[in-house]
């Protein structure tokens, strides 16, 4: 059979553009089992996503004719989902379509609001085959597991799939799938995009030297799944499993050898589980890849000390992301996240940066208990730091998370079909007010700490007047007065 896969876009506009490694772990699953698969990503043929994606995607099925079409993507993703398979329907009313990942945490929706006839829920290396054996069959789905259907009489679910113990046993993605140099980053604009952050770095040279002559870096994973579950967390999977450091280093390797990888961006949920675990990776990076240069995406604050820094420093490490989130102890707490403030400050400013890694600041607010002084002792944070540039987020709630039990027993959204595109719309803008503040406090804490944290900017570096009205009053102006403004200075000169 041909299988079609599709990665399903979760924002209206551009943005969210990154390699699809779930699906391209189903498409290896689908090549084992002795069909064709192909994956269709709107981000490569339309980067505006607009209505040119459902004219794409018909010519795709057109050439491909597949059998079964599968969605890809997160709770975001359903509105395009819902339309996508609805134009699929009308064109091929025989076709089975199927939806996993994330997605399926709005499996209700898919199955009773979509065309979609199947959710898989959980890993799909042993799902998937059962599914794809029964369908050539015509056996049923009722003794398969892992997966939801729609019925005559309803939406069935079945029993969980089991997850799999030993993760060297999956193979490594099917990268032939994609045009795989698309999806590179470039080193360049990771310089651009931290330029301030790297401008009083200690061992900023360093970071230099690592990543001279080379260009780009891909996305990677080394584990799935992550010991905690915080407040705005979606998770499918218990626990966590890591693969061995002799398996990374192999999938290092392949990327190298076939594809020309110069560097990597592990994107693991969590990625510093075990200390013993990342000094062996460092061991072996050392010994089997040596000479690359790699992000950590997702780390602990409080697994982590100097020495395991400096370790993976030395073996090419430039960038660890721990998630902060906040500088309140309480709002920590309500996120679930085992970690303080403290350890937030002391392993951002007094660790991390010490050794000479890129730490991004990445800040979450407007959880249930937000409150005025909680925003403060975040800028506090902020400031401790010397985070001149971060990214602050509102709270996203969406289903399958902690937090949407909130949402729901305060019936804060009637309309999740709604909902959801708006948050497609907007991604982590103010959207719906789960504090007790009133709203027009709640919407201004983004500009409140962007504010404090410029006018902290200016004091601390001694700048003048000038900087002071770019870095805090242009801010401020409405996009169109700006440019009204740029056109004059244009017009007249800088002054």
């Amino acid at each position: 059979m041909n299988i079609l896969l599709v990665n399903v876009p979760s924002r209206r506009g551009k943005g969210g553009f990154t390699l699809p490694l779930g699906l391209l772990y189903v498409g290896g699953i689908v090549e084992r089992c002795g069909h064709r698969a192909r994956i269709f990503d709107p981000y490569l043929c339309d980067a505006d996503l607009g209505e040119d994606i459902v004219a794409a995607l018909r010519r795709t099925i057109e050439d491909f004719n597949p059998r079964v079409v599968g969605f890809g993507g997160i709770s975001t993703s359903y509105g395009r989902a819902k339309e996508l398979s609805a134009s699929i329907r009308r064109d091929h009313p025989e076709m089975v379509m199927i939806a996993g990942g994330a997605l399926s945490s709005v499996a209700d929706l898919l199955l009773t609001k979509t065309d979609v006839d199947v959710v898989f829920h959980g890993e799909t290396e042993t799902s998937l085959p059962a599914f794809l054996d029964s369908l050539e069959k015509g056996t049923g789905f009722a003794g398969l597991t892992g997966i939801s259907y729609r019925s005559a009489d309803g939406v069935v679910g079945t029993p969980p799939v089991e997850q799999i113990g030993d993760l060297d046993t999956i193979p490594f993605p099917a990268y032939h799938l994609v045009e795989l140099d698309r999806y590179f980053t470039d080193v360049n604009d990771w310089l651009a995009s931290y330029e301030v952050n790297l401008e009083n770095l200690p061992g900023k040279e360093d970071i230099l030297r690592r990543i001279e002559g080379k260009r780009r870096y891909i996305p990677i994973v080394s584990s799935r799944g992550c010991t905690h579950r915080c407040l705005f967390c979606y998770r499918h999977m218990k626990g966590h499993r890591q693969n061995t450091v002799g398996y990374t280093m192999a999938h290092m390797k392949f990327l190298r050898e076939h594809y020309g990888v110069e560097g990597f961006q592990f994107c693991d949920e969590l990625f510093n589980a075990k200390r013993s675990w990342v000094m062996d990776f460092c061991d072996g990076v050392e010994r089997e890849n040596p000479g690359v240069f790699y992000l950590i995406g997702g780390a602990r604050v409080d697994r982590v000390d100097e020495e395991m820094l400096l370790r993976l420093k030395g073996t090419g490490c430039i960038e660890i992301n721990y998630g902060q989130e906040s500088g309140s102890d309480t709002i920590l707490k309500e996120y679930r996240k085992g970690t303080t403030g403290r350890q937030n400050r002391d392993v951002t400013i007094l660790t991390t940066k010490k050794v000479g890694l890129a730490c991004p600041v990445q800040i979450v607010i407007g959880s249930p208990g937000e409150t005025n002084d909680t925003i403060e002792e975040t800028i506090g944070l902020l400031k401790a730091v010397e985070a001149y540039q971060y990214s602050i987020n509102y709270l996203i709630a969406l289903p399958g998370t902690p937090v949407w039990d909130v949402v729901e027993d305060r019936g804060l959204v009637p309309d999740v079909e709604k909902y959801l595109d708006e948050v497609a719309d907007v991604g982590g803008a103010p959207l719906i007010n789960l504090t007790t503040v009133p709203d027009d406090v709640w919407r201004g804490w983004t500009s409140r700490i962007r504010r404090e944290m410029s006018i902290e900017y200016v004091r601390r570096k001694g700048l003048k007047v000038h900087d002071f009205v770019n870095m805090i009053l242009i801010p401020l102006i409405p996009r169109r007065l700006k440019n009204i403004i740029k056109r004059l200075r244009g017009l007249y000169g800088r002054g």
